[in-house]
């Protein structure tokens, strides 16, 4: 290793790609010399994943809730109700994650996170590259950069949500998730309401829009409010509050980067498409990526999406774009006339043939031929994503 690297390996971003590597070398007892540069401060309970997988698994210690069964519903009465034998719908808080990375990372004496730490530019700097910052500058053989990036995307998954508590009990099924439920559409595309009840007198509620825009965050906190309004709850005690912006269909390649710099998190590739999924997916990158470095390899990105993948995702989402008024059909004809255990597996990267052939005849056949044809000119916005 050349003696003016300052650090083997500088991750960019300390959120749940960065700290999942981070996590994973220090696991190994990696000798190699890595930083984690993270602008924020300090952690706090700000966000949340969710995912199905069997009860037990290698990420169980995380969980704090899971269910058995989920619900799509539309306003006009539609529900379907859903489960697989062996399957849990499970939750991770924030919280939780930040804890138990951050600890782990504080047992390795070669892996240090430094917060508070702006980065204003990476650039080549003889055989390595250098790494600016409003705290001085630091000399690195590589880099892996997963700070929000700016992207263009078909359509924005546009949400806010609070964790609330109630004296009384909520009107919700403790075993039972409200996948996508009160679903509207119109013109300016598909709202719903997404719960996750934690206990009889507690959930997490979330209140999301599919938009060709961006949407602005007083616009979606206002009907976050008019959902607590209409379930009796706006004098429930908020706990803590989510929101954001999701990236759904990228344009196809990615951004050039310097040699030695490899994009990950949400803005590298680790947004599935068509659902919005992404902490598995980022789970296995990470993986992947802290073995490459393990075995003095460079590090490495998401892998690309398979071809029948990345074009069901596309078609998907051309469809809903271009007949917004639609979209709660097509998600409640899916839930309903699509297996679960095939439309889970769809959702979260397991699909087979025979699942995508279920999920074709589980849609209106005219509509999403119509989209077969790329459309290029869709890519027309960016959003800053968080990693």
């Amino acid at each position: 290793m050349p003696s003016d690297h300052d650090v083997d390996l500088v991750i960019l971003g300390g959120g749940c790609a960065g700290l999942s590597l981070a996590s994973r070398l220090a696991d190994a007892r990696t000798t190699l010399r890595v930083v984690v540069l993270e602008a924020r401060t300090g952690y706090v309970d700000d966000r949340s994943w969710c995912f199905w997988r069997p009860e037990h698994h290698d990420l169980s210690h995380l969980v704090s809730k899971s269910w058995s069964s989920w619900t799509f519903a539309g306003t006009d009465g539609r529900t379907s109700t859903r489960s697989v034998p062996g399957l849990r719908y499970q939750y991770v808080r924030g919280s939780d994650f930040y804890a138990d990375a951050l600890r782990r990372v504080a047992s390795s004496t070669s892996i240090s996170i430094r917060t508070g730490v702006q980065v204003s530019a990476v650039e080549q700097a003889g055989d390595g590259l250098r790494v600016q910052t409003d705290s001085g500058d630091l000399m690195t053989r590589w880099v892996v950069d997963t700070r929000p990036r700016r992207l263009p995307a078909m359509l924005y998954q546009c949400f806010a949500g609070v964790e609330i508590e109630s004296d009384a009990p909520l009107p919700f099924d403790i075993d039972e998730v409200g996948l996508m439920t009160g679903m509207r559409s119109d013109d300016t595309g598909l709202g719903f309401t997404y719960i996750l009840p934690l206990t009889p007198t507690s959930a997490v509620i979330e209140w999301t829009r599919f938009s060709v825009t961006p949407l602005p965050e007083a616009d979606l906190v206002a009907g976050l409010d008019t959902v607590l309004a209409g379930q009796g709850l706006a004098s429930a005690r908020v706990i803590r509050r989510e929101g954001g912006v999701l990236s759904m269909g990228r344009p196809p390649g990615v951004p050039g980067t310097l040699p030695g710099v490899v994009q990950a998190g949400m803005g590298g590739g680790a947004l599935r498409a068509a659902s919005g999924y992404a902490f598995l997916r980022i789970q296995g990158w990470a993986e992947h990526c802290a073995r490459e470095l393990i075995r003095g390899r460079a590090p490495v990105g998401h892998p690309p999406e398979p071809w029948d993948r990345r074009e069901m995702d596309r078609i998907f989402l051309q469809a809903v774009r271009a007949r917004p008024a639609k979209t709660g059909d097509y998600f409640l004809s899916l839930a309903s006339r699509v297996p679960p255990k095939r439309l889970v597996r769809f959702l979260s990267d397991h699909a087979t043939i025979g699942d995508y052939a279920r999920i074709i005849a589980s849609l209106p056949l005219l509509p999403f031929l119509a989209e077969l044809p790329r459309r290029p000119e869709l890519f027309q916005h960016t959003e800053e994503v968080a990693g």
